[in-house]
């Protein structure tokens, strides 16, 4: 006796074997008439087999009440859906066996070691009487254009921070030989400033665009002066940053902390040689060095710190570099402290999967009779970077048994295919 049912075809007379439905029957106890039975039927699409349950209901006539029996299960499984059939553990061996091996093309970015390189703390020298050093506060800032021009080349970017200029003291013998008309300290200008950088062969090279300014105070802006002519009075110091840039040839770096550095086509230590030329036709110069901190690629480790508060088990790390820009692009599988299965990109964007979605998905895979699904939210694409993520289904009961990622930079090529510990997902 039909109460009602329901299915995908909306057609009462369709047999069990379509893809799913779900009905009630009613039927009464030939011997007692207190007694009622209502029997549902379910079918999923994903699973081949019926659950039928019956419930027992207790006819009270004289009360005009009824109450709740027993519920007795008829046939389908009943374990939770969540535990893998000894068939189904099986087949996932099976899989895991037919993994392809992880490809990698192309190279990986060099750490150069830089520990054991150290700077040299130059003197001033030249006839001039014009003398520079370094304060106990300078650096060497530097930076980068975020992108190269039509024709490949771009800007480096330094700013020197802290020169100190003082005039030279003179010494006794030059000044018994002076008129005793003439004064025994002259101020002395600077006329004119240029900056050097030194390339791989130990030439120098002159940079563009020099400029001076007087050291800001406070954080302030430095203002920068519309020429380089300073005048220097006896047992005085002043201090001064300097900027210039250099066009390279090549690709800036990917992303800030890479361009925040000395491009990798100069050498390390980058060395700059400030020449001053004085009102009297004398000049002298200060060699200046930079070194650039060690690159801070993130790796499986790091990743993992970084996030711990939210893996419970990182079960794969995948990266790909690109060796121009000194940048390095990955992927990631963990499980979170929920133990959803969670896929995370370059751009910080995840996908979360819970048992009850990857259901999901590969009831919607066999529908479509396709063996693996392009996870488009996953997808990160710039600047010759790209990841992608696809989920892999069995071609035989279509259950999710791997990730495969796909990485590639403008040098270099990683793939590598993850086996899905379904059994751990909630």
């Amino acid at each position: 006796n039909l109460i009602s049912r329901l299915d995908n075809t909306n057609n009462d007379d369709q047999p069990s074997s379509i893809n799913w439905f779900i009905e009630t029957k009613w039927e009464y106890d030939t011997i007692s008439n207190k007694d009622l039975f209502i029997i549902c039927n379910l079918k999923t699409a994903s699973s081949d087999q019926v659950l039928s349950e019956k419930l027992h209901i207790l006819l009270d006539h004289s009360r005009m009440r009824i109450q709740k029996g027993e519920i007795t299960h008829l046939s389908g499984e009943t374990t939770d859906s969540k535990i893998l059939t000894d068939q189904q553990r099986q087949r996932l061996k099976e899989l895991a066996a037919k993994l392809p091996p992880p490809k990698q093309i192309g190279p990986h970015i060099a750490s150069i070691d830089t520990q054991n390189l150290k700077l040299i703390k130059h003197e001033c020298e030249g006839e001039s009487l014009i003398r520079m050093a370094c304060g106990n506060t300078n650096t060497v800032n530097t930076n980068q254009d975020t992108c190269a021009s039509e024709n490949k080349t771009f800007h480096q970017y330094f700013v020197i921070t802290h020169i100190i200029f003082s005039k030279k003291p003179t010494i006794l013998p030059e000044i018994l030989q002076q008129k005793r008309s003439t004064p025994i300290e002259k101020p002395v200008s600077v006329a004119s400033l240029t900056v050097f950088y030194q390339i791989h062969d130990g030439s120098w090279r002159e940079c563009q665009d020099v400029a001076i300014a007087p050291i800001a105070i406070r954080n302030e802006e430095p203002k920068w002066l519309t020429d380089s002519i300073i005048n220097i009075e006896p047992d005085k110091l002043f201090s001064f940053c300097i900027k210039a840039n250099i066009l390279i040839k090549g690709e800036p770096g990917g992303d800030n902390y890479s361009r925040a550095r000395i491009h990798k086509s100069l050498p390390q230590p980058f060395k700059l040689k400030i020449v001053a030329n004085d009102n009297f036709g004398k000049q002298c110069s200060l060699v200046v060095e930079q070194l650039n901190k060690p690159l801070h690629l993130i790796t499986h480790e790091s990743f993992l710190k970084n996030n711990q508060s939210s893996i419970n088990e990182l079960i794969a790390f995948v990266y790909a570099d690109d060796c121009d820009v000194d940048q390095r692009i990955f992927m990631a599988l963990y499980l979170n402290k929920e133990n959803e299965l969670v896929i995370k990109n370059p751009s910080a964007y995840s996908n979360m999967f819970g048992r009850k979605a990857l259901r999901t998905m590969e009831y919607e895979a066999k529908q479509n009779q396709t063996t693996e699904v392009h996870l488009d939210r996953m997808h990160h694409q710039y600047r010759g970077l790209e990841t992608k993520a696809f989920i892999l289904f069995d071609p035989e009961t279509y259950l999710s048994y791997a990730i495969r990622f796909e990485l590639s930079t403008n040098t270099s090529k990683t793939e590598e295919t993850i086996l899905i510990p379904i059994e751990k997902i909630q």
